[in-house]
């Protein structure tokens, strides 16, 4: 691990990428006792449901994947670069909340930040494919094909939580079709 003065280095980044998962974990933990504890008090049922959860965990999230991302390209990049990377994406992500170019506040500060994150997994295969070894090509990539996983299942949670379709139709048996 390198040493550095910068504010920006891998120490400080993975020290909040820590505290933004401890808080992530704060809040899970509280929604998921909260029912609990009420019902041990009061005795009244109550049951927290995804709104509760999606509310209060998708800026710490957000927070979380940019300080993985910056973390990735740490590396590879200098500290200013890495500090570049981070605010780029976190100015289009607030951008793209003013803009609202999906018309779905969630998705629309989700889609930069994983397009950002998506993109750093890539670069980071790249970077990995350059290695002279085999055994270091294989080291490097498979490392990062556990980072695209996760990012495929965070675009698989943001997109089934906000892309939900409801509706109904009435058609009728008169009409042929």
């Amino acid at each position: 691990m390198k040493k550095s003065k910068d504010l920006v280095n891998s120490s400080n980044i993975m020290l909040a990428a820590v505290l933004t998962m401890l808080l992530l974990a704060a809040l899970i933990t509280v929604g998921m006792l909260t029912p609990l504890i009420v019902r041990l008090t009061t005795g009244v049922e109550m049951g927290m449901s995804a709104e509760y959860f999606n509310n209060r965990s998708a800026l710490p999230t957000a927070a979380l994947v940019v300080l993985l991302t910056m973390g990735l390209l740490y590396g590879y990049f200098d500290a200013k670069r890495t500090l570049f990377v981070g605010g780029f994406t976190v100015a289009i992500s607030i951008a793209f909340a003013f803009l609202s170019p999906f018309g779905n506040l969630p998705l629309d500060v989700a889609v930069p930040v994983v397009s950002m994150a998506l993109v750093a997994t890539f670069y980071k295969i790249y970077m990995s494919l350059q290695s002279d070894s085999r055994a270091m090509k294989l080291r490097g990539v498979s490392a990062h094909v556990i980072h695209l996983g996760i990012i495929l299942i965070l675009i698989g949670i943001v997109a089934s939580s906000n892309l939900k379709v409801d509706g109904s139709a009435v058609v009728s048996m008169d009409s042929a079709g």
